[in-house]
């Protein structure tokens, strides 16, 4: 052979180490394990917020009143559309008696919420209401307050009235620490938190008002907080 030939011989390539061979190899499965986990992401959050666009107000919304010893009034709300719902719900023979919680603890131009509330009463000739006073801060440690004065009443059978976004929590809260009760609950209307209609909760764009956002998103926060942190501590049933 030439020199001339040798020149034009094919240069053949060293032959790839293996531990190269084994890098290259798996490079390419584990971009696709973590494409796949990605697009398994996005999918999950686009779905996420897609729920919560449609469904995000009227899940928190359950309205299943039933006939009851009792009606109970949840205590809260800007307005007194919880107590007209109650008083509702009275004429309509789902009971027979009114308990309202009102706030016992802060005052406001010399009065709290329990004296503004018995005033109510007289004046109103409210028959087969009594006000319950109410010290926790909580929907879950107004629990214990309900149960101070539905105690000496000897009921069995309990309708909780409160507004429309705060039902799903406060029936989940009641039935699990109050169990030796039958209860049912029926969402009173609350115009004042987006001067929506009755039905907004089911069709009402509700992240397009920002009042009514932020009540929703608050509502959300604490659901949240009830089923991973209040449900699981210790002593929940509360002691009668």
């Amino acid at each position: 052979m030439t020199l001339l030939d040798q020149s034009k011989a094919p240069v053949s390539e060293a032959p790839a180490s293996q531990g190269e061979s084994i890098t290259v190899g798996s490079a390419n499965p584990r971009r696709r394990l973590l494409l796949v986990i990605a697009a398994v992401v996005l999918v999950a959050v686009t779905a996420l917020i897609a729920f919560a666009m449609v469904y995000g107000a009227s899940f928190l919304r359950v309205n299943a009143p039933q006939r009851a010893d009792v009606i109970l009034i949840l205590g809260g709300g800007l307005d007194d559309a919880r107590y007209w719902r109650a008083v509702e719900m009275m004429q309509a023979g789902y009971g027979d008696r009114i308990v309202l919680d009102a706030e016992a603890e802060v005052q406001k131009f010399g009065q709290s919420n329990v004296d503004l509330a018995r005033e109510f009463l007289e004046r109103s000739h409210a028959q087969n209401t009594t006000v319950c006073p109410v010290y926790a801060d909580s929907t879950y440690g107004e629990t214990e307050d309900a149960a101070r004065c539905l105690g000496p009443m000897n009921v069995s059978s309990v309708l909780i009235v409160t507004s429309d976004y705060h039902t799903r929590r406060a029936f989940s809260i009641f039935k699990a620490r109050l169990p030796h009760y039958h209860w049912s609950i029926a969402a009173a209307f609350a115009p004042y938190e987006d001067g929506g209609g009755p039905q907004r909760m089911l069709s009402d764009k509700w992240w397009k008002n920002r009042r009514w956002a932020k009540t929703i998103l608050a509502e959300w926060q604490r659901i949240i907080w009830w089923e991973l942190v209040d449900r699981w501590r210790p002593h929940l049933v509360v002691q009668s």
